[in-house]
């Protein structure tokens, strides 16, 4: 991510990028979400993941795009 963001910073105009962090939480992309017990389940567990997302991935999504912003 680190290397990406540097990347598009010095050899592009972009000054908006998309990441995809949340897109698995949000579309239960992770096999183990084909694993859960019940579609409710799986549900459950993938709003879960959502509301938490900002303690995990985002944080160093954030932290790697801004050292290059």
């Amino acid at each position: 991510m680190y290397l990406v963001s540097k990347y598009i910073r010095e050899k592009t105009d972009s000054v908006v990028i998309f990441s995809g962090e949340g897109s698995d939480e949000l579309t239960q992309g992770y096999l183990y979400f084909h694993k859960a017990p019940s579609a409710k389940a799986g549900a459950e567990d993938s709003v879960r993941l959502l509301k938490e997302l900002f303690l995990f991935d985002v944080l160093r999504a954030d932290r790697t795009t801004a050292a290059h912003g």
